[in-house]
């Protein structure tokens, strides 16, 4: 058997996660599932499977990437009550939708941090902060809503706020809701982790 190629699996992935993304911004809500599923398999380690970078490079997770800067606290306590950590935008077709075009005001961090980032923070039925991380969103989205599985039973608190009772956010006058958040995360990851890609690998866009 021959030994596989990561490499050329890497560049796979970005090719996967360029496409996808392209399609999202078409259109295809459905792409989130696909990009949810690549970023996966780049990223997340389990007892069974190592992910695709840490084939490439055992410090994977100590890899530069780009990501929003966690807002500071305003209240007593020293706690972020809401948060939505994904940056949106009207396009000309008054449709809102995720920006990738990493213009906003982002730092340079590190992939370990990236992948467990909080990215939505909403009250859960206490009014405490219930916060939704990277990892989870993305996962729950690979796992759980058809991008490499289909599972009936949902996260809890993942389904009370993102898919049961979801909230709505409004954006030069026109709504959206955490649904559509949730994916938002996601197809926003995409561009970091493209960016990421190209910066630390820039073989992958060799022709």
């Amino acid at each position: 058997m021959a030994p596989v190629d990561f490499r050329e699996r890497l560049k796979e992935q970005r090719g996967f996660l360029r496409r996808s993304l392209q399609a999202f911004l078409d259109g295809d809500a459905a792409e989130a599932v696909r990009i949810a599923t690549a970023i996966r398999i780049l990223v997340h380690e389990t007892k069974s499977a190592k992910p695709l970078l840490k084939q490439l490079r055992s410090d994977y997770l100590q890899i530069p990437i780009l990501n929003h800067p966690l807002p500071t606290p305003v209240n007593p306590g020293g706690i972020i009550l809401s948060y939505i950590g994904v940056g949106i935008q009207l396009g000309p077709d008054r449709i809102v939708r995720p920006i990738v075009d990493l213009s906003e005001p982002l730092q340079l961090g590190i992939l370990g941090s990236w992948w467990i980032h909080p990215c939505l923070i909403f009250p859960d039925e206490q009014g405490h902060p219930f916060v939704y991380k990277r990892k989870e969103l993305i996962l729950t989205l690979a796992d759980k809503e058809g991008g490499a599985h289909v599972n009936a039973t949902l996260p809890s608190e993942y389904e009370r706020l993102v898919t049961v009772a979801p909230l709505k956010v409004v954006t030069q006058g026109i709504e959206t809701d955490s649904v559509n958040l949730a994916r938002y995360v996601c197809v926003q990851s995409a561009a970091h982790i493209i960016e990421c890609l190209e910066r630390n690998f820039p073989w992958v866009v060799e022709k």
